[in-house]
């Protein structure tokens, strides 16, 4: 095994540091973004709570508009509606106040 860059411990994984608790790459495999931020608490391109998957290995995101915890694959929140990805071309939704899909022009209204 590989020392950690940040605790220099022996404990480093493929993913994360089991001493420090820091992540190197997501673990889920459609994503495998790397992070950069010692600090990050989610994964930057797919939305991966790390606490979560760390702790219960629970593949869970939060919705940006009630912030309340999501399963990863779901397409929308259950509680606000809100569209993770385009329903039609999977873009992903990067705003609260989208109406519409910026690639399709698909409507996002509940």
């Amino acid at each position: 095994m590989e020392k950690c860059p940040v605790c220099k411990e022996v404990k480093k994984g493929k993913y994360w540091c089991s001493n420090c608790q820091t992540v190197f790459v997501c673990p889920v495999q459609s994503c495998g973004a790397e992070n950069r931020k010692r600090d990050a608490t989610e994964c930057s391109r797919c939305g991966l709570l790390f606490s979560e998957y760390i702790k219960n290995r629970k593949m869970y995101r939060q919705c940006p508009k009630c912030k309340k915890k999501q399963g990863l694959s779901e397409p929308q929140c259950r509680y606000c509606k809100y569209w993770f990805l385009c329903p039609t071309c999977g873009h992903k939704i990067t705003s609260t106040s989208m109406l519409t899909c910026p690639r399709c022009a698909t409507s996002l209204r509940g």
